[in-house]
């Protein structure tokens, strides 16, 4: 395990590095700009749907000599969130919800039809800096900040002509001989997805403590998801390319807020 933690680590260290030199930065810039604006403390609750579109970066097919056409994929989100606005202008916020992404396919090699479906189950927590208008009735929102994605479950459906792919493939420069077809391919992802995330869109105050948000969300994942002993070369490069989730999409929300302390 330390082995494998290193190997991420070093991929991945200049994203890494950018992102430890970025956040302190913009936690003081909040820290400065939330001390020049009249307070108005408050907590805010909600629950929130999205409807997203997603796609895995750098297909793998486990070193097999063909690759297939990337099909629009359609996934969603549910999650429970809570906020706490410093001010008037600027917030935090973080969720626990579930999240649907993943990957279609399809195409032909040799005269036959291929269709392949993969699907991730997240458990999504973001922590998220959060900039608000002005305005009364409506505000504008920009937030941003790092996602854990927390792997539940991976499955996939692997079909040639409609029937399911059960052949038997040597791996690559390994002695291993694994069923592409299968059903269920958890163990074939990191349990642990680290995206950095933008949403922005308008609150819409319905009552005095009671608001509607509607915007759009935007998330793209830092680290490799393909676990380390699935990170195989492609055929025709006999190079590995790492893969990574990618969505966007539409979100809309309601929450309420609770005042804390007196309003100055």
């Amino acid at each position: 395990m330390p082995l494998v933690y290193f190997r991420l680590s070093l991929r991945h260290r200049n994203q890494t590095d950018v992102m430890k030199n970025l956040l302190p930065g913009a936690i003081l810039a909040m820290i400065l700009i939330s001390g020049t604006l009249p307070a108005q403390k408050q907590l805010c609750f909600g629950l929130s749907l999205t409807g997203l579109t997603s796609v895995i970066t750098n297909q793998n097919n486990y070193g097999l000599d063909f690759e297939l056409d990337y099909v629009a994929t359609f996934g969603g989100c549910g999650n429970v969130n809570i906020g706490f606005d410093f001010n008037k202008r600027v917030g935090l916020k973080t969720e626990i919800g579930f999240t649907k992404l993943g990957q279609k396919y399809k195409g032909t090699h040799d005269g036959s039809a291929y269709q392949r479906n993969i699907r991730l189950n997240y458990l999504q927590i973001p922590l998220m800096f959060k900039y608000i208008g002005k305005g009364d009735a409506v505000n504008f929102y920009l937030m941003a900040g790092p996602q854990c994605n927390l792997l539940l479950s991976a499955s996939q459906q692997y079909l040639k002509d409609g029937a399911v792919f059960d052949y038997y493939h040597t791996l690559p420069d390994s002695s291993q001989t694994i069923l592409v077809g299968q059903q269920s391919i958890t163990g074939r992802y990191n349990s642990l997805d680290i995206m950095g995330r933008i949403d922005l869109g308008a609150e819409i105050r319905v009552a005095s403590n009671l608001f509607l948000n509607v915007g759009m969300t935007m998330a793209y994942g830092i680290i490799d998801i393909n676990a380390p002993d699935w990170q195989i070369p492609d055929y025709s490069s006999g190079e590995y390319h790492s893969s990574h989730n990618i969505y966007g999409g539409i979100n809309f929300g309601i929450n309420y807020m609770l005042p804390v302390g007196n309003k100055n």
